[in-house]
C-alpha cells in the first residue's frame, strides 16, 4: 500500500509538472561528453530520466526478490539439515538407552555438528565408545565436547571421571573428581562417584569424611548410607589392626584402636557389628582384657546375642567375676541358647567342668546347633563320655568348626 501511494503521488507531480510546462517554452538542453553531443528539450530529457528511474526500480525489485528467494531456499535447506540431524540424534539416543553402543556412537557423532545440543551428542557418543572399550575414541569425543562450548568443562569432567571409573582407572577418576568437587563441593553426582571410588579403593577414612555430605543430598537413601557408614568403620578397625600387625606395632594397638573409637559418631558407636569388630581386633592383637571390659559395658547397655557369643570366648582379669556377671544376665534370659553356650565356655575358663557340661547340654537342648554340639562333644571326650553320642563324625565336626581354645580337663583313660 505504501509503494502504491508513493507511485501515485509521484505520478501526480509529474503530470502536474508536464501540464504546467506545456504552456511555457520547453527549453533547450545540450550535453557534450567527449565526441558525443546530445541536444534535446527539457521534456524529452525528463522523460528519459523517468524511464531510467523506472528501469532502475524494476531492476532493484527483481534483485530483491531473487535475494529473498535465495534466502528462503537457504533457510529451507538449513531446516532440512537440522531436521535430519535431530532425527539422527533421537535415533542415537534411543540406541544409547537400549545399549546398542555401535549404532549409538555412529548416529550421535554424525549428527553432532548440526545438532541443537552438540555437547549432548558428543558426551553420549563418548560413553558409547567407552562401553565398546574404545578408550582413544572416547577421549577424542570428550575433547570435541569440551571444544564445542565454553561452559562444558564441568559436564565433560563428570563424564571423564565416570568413564575412568568404568575402566577401573581409580586413581585417575579420583583425581578428576577431587578437582570437580573443589568447584562444586555438594554436587550430588560427584559425591556419588566419589563414594564408589573410595569403596573400591578401600579408602575407608575418606569415605567416612564424605558420608555426612552424602546424607544431605536430595533423595538420599539414609538407611543404606547408615549401613555403608557402619561398614566403613568396621573396615577401618580391621585395616588399622592389619597395619599394626604388619609393622610389628602390636604394643600400640590399645591406644591406636582407642583413638578410632573416640572418633565414632553417636549414630554408629552402639552398633553391634562395629563393637563386635572393635572387640575382635583387640582380642586378635592380645588385648583381651580391654575387649572383655568393652563387651561387658555394651551388654549392660544394650543386649546383643552376637556380643555375648564373643564375650564367652574372651579372657577376663577375673574369670570367676566374669561368670557371676554372665549368670546374672541369665536370670532375665533363661532360655537364651547363645548365653547358655557362652556360660559353658566361661565355666571352662573357671575349670568348672560339670557346670560347663550342664550349660552346653541346656544350650543344645533349647536350640540344637553344630557349635553347641561340638562344644558338648569336645568336653565329653575329655571327660571320657564321648560314647554317649556314638557319632563317628564328631571329631571332624570339632576340627571343622575351629572352636575357641579354652581350658579342658585332661582326657581320662
Amino acid at each position: 500500500m505504501k509503494r502504491l501511494f508513493w507511485l501515485i503521488l509521484i505520478g501526480l507531480l509529474l503530470a502536474s509538472t508536464a501540464y504546467l510546462g506545456l504552456n511555457h517554452d520547453p527549453g533547450y538542453v545540450r550535453i557534450s561528453v567527449g565526441n558525443w553531443l546530445i541536444e534535446s528539450n527539457l521534456y524529452v530529457l525528463a522523460i528519459i530520466n523517468i524511464a531510467i528511474l523506472v528501469l532502475l526500480f524494476i531492476t532493484l525489485s527483481i534483485v530483491r526478490r531473487l535475494w529473498r528467494a535465495q534466502k528462503s531456499a537457504g533457510q529451507w535447506l538449513g531446516n532440512s539439515r537440522a531436521q535430519k540431524a535431530a532425527k539422527k540424534t533421537n535415533e542415537g539416543l534411543l540406541a544409547f538407552l537400549e545399549g546398542n553402543w555401535g549404532d549409538a556412537s555412529k548416529l550421535l557423532k554424525s549428527s553432532a555438528d548440526k545438532s541443537a545440543t552438540p555437547i549432548v551428542n558428543y558426551l553420549a557418543a563418548a560413553h558409547a565408545a567407552n562401553e565398546q572399550g574404545n578408550k582413544k575414541e572416547a577421549e577424542l569425543l570428550l575433547q570435541k565436547a569440551y571444544d564445542k562450548t565454553t561452559d562444558s568443562d564441568f559436564a565433560v569432567g563428570i563424564a571423564k571421571a565416570q568413564m575412568e571409573l568404568d575402566q577401573n582407572e581409580l586413581e585417575s577418576s579420583l583425581a578428576t573428581l577431587i578437582r570437580l568437587k573443589a568447584r562444586k563441593p555438594n554436587h550430588p553426582f560427584i559425591l556419588k562417584l566419589l563414594r564408589s571410588v573410595y569403596v573400591r579403593l578401600e579408602d575407608w577414612q575418606q569415605l567416612i569424611q564424605i558420608i555426612p555430605e552424602l546424607k544431605k543430598a536430595p533423595n538420599a537413601d539414609k538407611a543404606k548410607l547408615h549401613e555403608l557408614e557402619e561398614q566403613a568403620w568396621r573396615e577401618l578397625f580391621t585395616q588399622k589392626a592389619d597395619e599394626l600387625q604388619r609393622d610389628n606395632q602390636v604394643d600400640k594397638a590399645s591406644d591406636e584402636l582407642a583413638e578410632l573409637w573416640k572418633k565414632l559418631p553417636d549414630s554408629v558407636r552402639y552398633d553391634d557389628t562395629v563393637i563386635l569388630n572393635y572387640a575382635t581386633q583387640l582380642i586378635r592383637l592380645q588385648n583381651g582384657l580391654e575387649a572383655e571390659t568393652l563387651l561387658r559395658k555394651m551388654l549392660v547397655r544394650n543386649w546383643s546375642d552376637s556380643l555375648i557369643a564373643l564375650y564367652g570366648t574372651v579372657k577376663a582379669n577375673n574369670p570367676a567375676e566374669q561368670l557371676i556377671t554372665a549368670e546374672t544376665w541369665l536370670k532375665s534370659r533363661p532360655n537364651n541358647h547363645v548365653l547358655l553356650l557362652s556360660l559353658g565356655r566361661i565355666s571352662l575358663q573357671n575349670e568348672l567342668w560339670g557346670k560347663a557340661l550342664e550349660y552346653f547340654e541346656a544350650s543344645n537342648s533349647l536350640h540344637p546347633s553344630k557349635e553347641s554340639l561340638a562344644e558338648l562333644c569336645r568336653l565329653e571326650q575329655h571327660l571320657g563320655k564321648a560314647k554317649s553320642h556314638g557319632s563317628d563324625h564328631i571329631s571332624g565336626l570339632i576340627s571343622a568348626l575351629a572352636l575357641p581354645q579354652l581350658p579342658l580337663p585332661k582326657t581320662e583313660g
